[in-house]
């Protein structure tokens, strides 16, 4: 069974993925990032996967408007679940020197507080996704003057330095995901 998430390897939603296959007993599940909600309902559309993992509303950040603007009714929602999320501030080297710090809008919204305490004056960029601006920095396709802010497990496989752990404005920061199918 091919299931879908948006965003990366080692994103929040990679990991709800998980837990859905889990809870669904879902045999050799064969996971696949797509990066974005648009990609993963088209990929349902298409039938180039069985089921579609979506971000639908976190506790800081409110509604997931870029899965809202995806969704369709020739899909339904199966199923969802609530994770803990946490994130994390990583640097390409232990020397780099930040002036800019890239994420998904959500990651964003998530860390304001942190950010303006921490880094009032930086820039601040959106990302199409937490894990895969880790995955940027890490390759050189990020200058290596930007921070990302990500899963830990995410900065960790990329094998950048971490500055700060759980810099969410709130410790019980969670978001609900939703499992999807085509509606046949």
């Amino acid at each position: 069974m091919k299931i879908g998430f948006q965003g990366d390897l080692f994103s929040n939603s990679e990991e709800a993925a998980f837990k859905f296959s889990k809870i669904h007993k879902i045999k050799t599940p064969c996971f696949i990032p797509l990066i974005s909600s648009r990609k993963v309902v088209t990929a349902l559309l298409n039938k180039e996967i069985d089921y579609g993992v979506l971000a639908l509303e976190n506790k800081i950040a409110g509604p997931v408007q870029e899965t809202l603007n995806a969704l369709s009714n020739k899909i339904k929602m199966i199923d969802t679940l609530t994770l803990p999320i946490h994130h994390s501030l990583f640097i390409k080297n232990k020397d780099s020197k930040i002036d800019s710090i890239t994420s998904h809008i959500q990651a964003l919204k998530q860390t304001v507080k942190y950010r303006k305490e921490k880094f009032p004056d930086i820039k601040e960029l959106e990302a199409e996704d937490t894990a895969l601006a880790a995955k940027k920095l890490s390759t050189g396709q990020y200058p290596e003057n930007y921070a990302v802010i990500c899963r830990k497990n995410a900065g960790e496989f990329y094998h950048l330095y971490l500055i700060d752990e759980n810099i969410e404005d709130d410790k019980t920061n969670e978001t609900l995901f939703g499992l999807f199918q085509l509606n046949e």
